[in-house]
């Protein structure tokens, strides 16, 4: 009788198993627990000329998975992000953050956009510089100081506006989209993306 229970118990903890990587591997991913991690960051924006913190700056992280094919190499797709502004300081910190019972499960890799009208968009305008570290991934978890070039000219203003990561839920990047239409409204342009509602 105590050999049948244990046996009972044995296939219903492998079939849960299986069960379990199944479905995780329908992402892609084998994680078993029905999360995304969401790497932390935190530092400083300053002005690349005068050394002074840069205030109300939006820093929104993008995070991405990578995936690897026999035919077509490697192919990176935007998954999430999260934002934040800049304080008094210049300082900001975006905590690790968990979505849960996502489709695609695991441990993405993230990098950082920063953005005030104005200023040259980091990582993208050639003189934003993420202080000892590579600008294009900075590491996660470690106080990073960042450097954003004061731009002078509606023509640098204009080549300077940033992706809008339409991949990423508007909740997640709401001041984001703000801050762009404010640039495009101050360069009298259009704007081109819907801001939430307030009350969302």
């Amino acid at each position: 009788m105590k050999k049948t229970n244990y046996a009972r118990r044995f296939s219903g903890m492998v079939i849960a198993t299986f069960l379990v990587l199944s479905i995780s591997g329908c992402s892609g991913i084998l994680v078993p627990l029905p999360y995304r991690s969401l790497a932390p960051f935190e530092g400083k924006v300053i002005d690349t000329a005068t050394k002074e913190p840069i205030e109300g700056a939006v820093v929104l992280g993008v995070y991405y998975f990578t995936t690897y094919t026999i035919v077509a190499g490697s192919n990176s797709y935007v998954e999430d992000g999260q934002e934040t502004v800049t304080d008094e300081n210049g300082e900001f910190e975006l905590p690790r953050t968990r979505r849960w019972f996502v489709r695609r499960r695991g441990y993405p890799d993230g990098k950082l956009v920063i953005f005030k009208p104005g200023y040259g968009v980091f990582p993208r305008h050639e003189k934003s510089v993420a202080v000892g570290f590579n600008k294009g991934w900075p590491p996660p978890g470690k106080y990073v100081v960042y450097e954003l070039p004061k731009l002078h000219t509606t023509d640098e203003r204009e080549k300077n506006l940033p992706n809008s990561y339409s991949e990423i839920p508007i909740d997640y990047k709401k001041i984001y989209i703000r801050l762009i239409n404010l640039e495009r409204t101050t360069l009298g342009a259009e704007t081109l993306f819907s801001e939430p509602n307030e009350e969302q």
